[in-house]
């Protein structure tokens, strides 16, 4: 008489092929990857948006105006970061200004970008 994880060996050899772990194995090895990778990805993303934020902030006082903004809109564009091809290919920097500008100030702070972003 087979014990029982003998019983569900034997019956897993008949029903899945041999290779099922090995593949599921890999399988689960390249997702992880995937993950993970994609992660990492977002963390450059995030670091070039930051960079590309303080290097549009051409009076340096942490917030953007809307030529301040349209540059940090293009310069994300080039980075591939997030929506901001979209929004330089269809020329909607003044929506996504008034957009972000939640305080309705004429500029948009690193905090009124973050909030937009995080939520």
């Amino acid at each position: 008489m087979l014990g029982l994880p003998e019983f569900i060996n034997k019956r897993r050899s008949k029903l899945l092929p041999r290779n099922f772990s090995n593949t599921f194995t890999t399988s689960l090895v390249v997702i992880i990857g995937l993950v993970v990778a994609s992660a990492a990805t977002a963390q450059l993303a995030s670091k070039q948006a930051i960079a590309n934020f303080q290097m549009a902030d051409a009076n340096s006082d942490g917030s953007l105006s809307q030529a301040e903004f349209t540059a940090f809109i293009d310069l994300n564009a080039a980075s591939k970061i997030r929506q901001s091809r979209r929004v330089q290919k269809l020329g909607l920097y003044k929506r996504a200004f008034a957009h972000l500008d939640a305080n309705s100030d004429g500029l948009v702070s690193a905090a009124e970008l973050q909030n937009a972003t995080s939520g």
